[in-house]
């Protein structure tokens, strides 16, 4: 260990010393000592500061005014945030007493160019920021010269070297820095009474900011004191508010500091408050009260109200409820994605003639609207499942194909021996009758199908406008097409099994008892087949003269059916002379004697025309 040596002191030695020592504390203690022995640090004094008024005139230009920090308890502003000014620099000992605003942002110009200043809310106090930019003159995205003085708390300091760097550069004239060699508090508005001012109406009256032509959708939530955010479910509210329209006499306009003012025009009387703000406050404030339920009822109250508004407004162009402007409105509510999920869009029409009929007979109920959105669920819930479930092919479907093949039973599997148009299923015959024996089903009559005149097993699907005779489909093309004439262009019929007595009958009287005026004979439309090719993206809507038209919430384009220009009522009469104009044609097609076909009528005399100008066979 060296040539020197430690004299090491024993354990017990050491032990003993510290015990002591411990003893001596404790006694201090128990003499009640500590606080004439500890040594307290002084609680800092902020001293309010005096802002100098300089002799010249004001050239500031102020962005925002900001806020004013307070203590939440006390409802005070703290004393590192205060300072006492001159307001007229006449009177130097009448001082007044300012704020200095957090989030304050102001210019002043100086040689064609501006210098801004900045304040936020630092953690002992106030904060200060200083900009300037000179922009390249050559039009370049690089600024040629910049100076960016970041936060700090002394704003002495700060402005001495902004001063100096200024200087330095020779980027100013020497009167623009004789101007700038101020007070920054004064020199940049902040000690200005107009300021002051508006940051006491700060505390008490609301300010609306628009830092562009218009105020955007988050400056309204701030006006509202609302978090875009946090009242989400809220904006409808906030958008009502941006787009009423202000009543007579008030008018708007952008005042100093980006804060817009409303004027009466009657009284002359300007404020920042807007004339329905205690409206839509209080509107703001029961949707936060209230359930989902009620704030739905809320919604859809106003939908409803808006509608019948604009009716009264101009009765000739306003669209019906169920349109998709409204349809829209209430999906939204029901926070329903028509894009993404367009299979909800017959349910939400379903709603609106629901809410559209309570509306009218009383108030909506807020049971109804918890049983709507228990509806929205299961349509989704239905909707989830039907999308796992492998697809099966109808076996109806094969009486529209053209293609060959046999007609199998809906229940039991076995080859089907009729269709029934209303339950639109093909049946045997012991199916049939067990499943028709009791009820509405007991009225519906089957369409039975027609063996092959040739193989006497397939249905027949075709029938022979030459013979007359039904066939399936491989045995018209293989067989009886080649005992045609060939000198014929023959077409077949396709038999419509689907086709129901009973509703051909009912629309044969409806057309003889009613009457089709003039004036409605363009509002008829076509309606889409069950099977379109538009898809399940096209909703149909019916306009103003109630033709049927499919609008598609995704693309948002929309498309009318092909409709008839001209509808005419037949009379009994007429229809019989038809009838009876068919069977004659038809006994023209089927003759084989050429003389009756006009095409095959060469070389033969004209015959004579009866007494009324018609051909006899006419």
């Amino acid at each position: 260990f060296g040539s020197s040596r430690r004299t090491r002191l024993p354990l017990v030695l050491l032990l003993g010393r510290g015990m002591k020592a411990l003893n001596r504390l404790r006694a201090t203690v128990a003499k009640n000592e500590v606080e004439n022995t500890t040594q307290r640090v002084p609680v800092p004094e902020f001293k309010v500061s005096i802002v100098r008024v300089k002799q010249q005139p004001r050239k500031h230009k102020v962005i925002d005014y900001g806020y004013r920090v307070v203590v939440p308890e006390v409802g005070e502003v703290p004393e590192m945030y205060r300072f006492q000014y001159l307001p007229d620099p006449e009177f130097p000992e009448d001082l007044h007493p300012g704020v200095i605003p957090a989030g304050f942002s102001a210019g002043v110009p100086v040689d064609d160019t501006m210098i801004y200043f900045y304040t936020q809310e630092g953690n002992s106090g106030p904060e200060y920021r200083v900009v300037y930019t000179r922009h390249d003159p050559d039009g370049g995205d690089e600024p040629a010269f910049q100076m960016v003085l970041d936060w700090t708390e002394d704003v002495d300091a700060l402005w001495v070297e902004a001063l100096q760097r200024l200087e330095e550069s020779q980027e100013l004239s020497e009167d623009a820095l004789a101007f700038l060699d101020a007070d920054p508090l004064w020199l940049f508005g902040i000690a200005d009474p107009a300021t002051q001012r508006a940051l006491e109406k700060t505390g008490t009256v609301p300010m609306l900011r628009c830092y562009g032509q218009r105020p955007c959708l988050d400056e309204w939530f701030a006006y509202l004191n609302a978090d875009s955010k946090a009242d989400a479910d809220f904006t409808w509210v906030v958008e009502s508010f941006a787009e009423v329209e202000l009543p007579q006499p008030w008018t708007s306009f952008k005042g100093v500091g980006d804060v817009v003012c409303y004027l009466n025009n009657e009284s002359n009387d300007t404020t920042w408050k807007h004339p329905f703000y205690d409206y839509f406050l209080q509107l703001l404030t029961h949707c936060r009260k209230s359930t989902n339920e009620e704030h739905i009822k809320l919604r859809i109250n106003r939908v409803l109200w808006s509608y019948e508004a604009e009716s009264q407004t101009d009765v000739q162009s306003q669209m019906p409820l169920v349109s998709p402007k409204y349809v829209k409105q209430l999906a939204e509510i029901l926070k329903i994605d028509l894009v993404e999920e367009p299979y909800m869009g017959r349910t939400i029409k379903t709603f609106l003639k629901a809410f559209s009929q309570m509306y009218h007979e009383g108030e909506l109920d807020t049971q109804e609207v918890k049983w709507c959105l228990e509806i929205v669920e299961n349509e989704r819930a239905k909707y989830a499942v039907a999308k796992q479930m492998e697809f099966e092919a109808d076996p109806a479907d094969a009486l529209d194909s053209p293609q060959p093949g046999q007609l199998y039973c809906i229940q039991c599997g076995l080859v089907a021996s009729c269709y029934c148009p209303e339950c639109g299923d093909c049946f045997c015959e012991q199916c049939f009758e067990s499943l028709h024996t009791k009820g509405n089903r007991a009225n519906h009559e089957p369409n039975h199908f027609i063996l092959c005149a040739m193989c006497k097993n397939m249905p027949a699907k075709l029938q022979c406008t030459y013979t007359r005779g039904k066939y399936c489909v491989d045995c018209y093309h293989g067989k009886h097409v080649r005992q045609l004439p060939k000198f014929l262009d023959l077409k077949p019929l396709r038999i419509d099994y689907k086709r129901s007595a009973k509703a051909d009958l009912a629309v044969e009287d409806e057309g003889a008892h009613s009457v089709i005026m003039p004036e409605d004979k363009d509002t008829f439309s076509r309606g889409a087949p069950l099977e379109t090719t538009l898809g399940e993206r096209w909703h149909a809507f019916y306009d103003l003269r109630g033709v049927k038209y499919y609008y598609n919430f995704e693309t948002q384009e929309s498309m009318r059916r092909p409709q008839d220009n001209l509808i005419v009522s037949e009379d009994a009469e007429e229809r019989a002379r038809q009838h009876e104009l068919k069977e004659k044609l038809l006994h023209i097609a089927l003759s084989r004697e050429p003389r009756k076909l006009q095409a095959w009528n060469e070389g033969k005399e004209e015959p004579r025309l009866g007494e009324d100008g018609r051909h006899p066979l006419l």
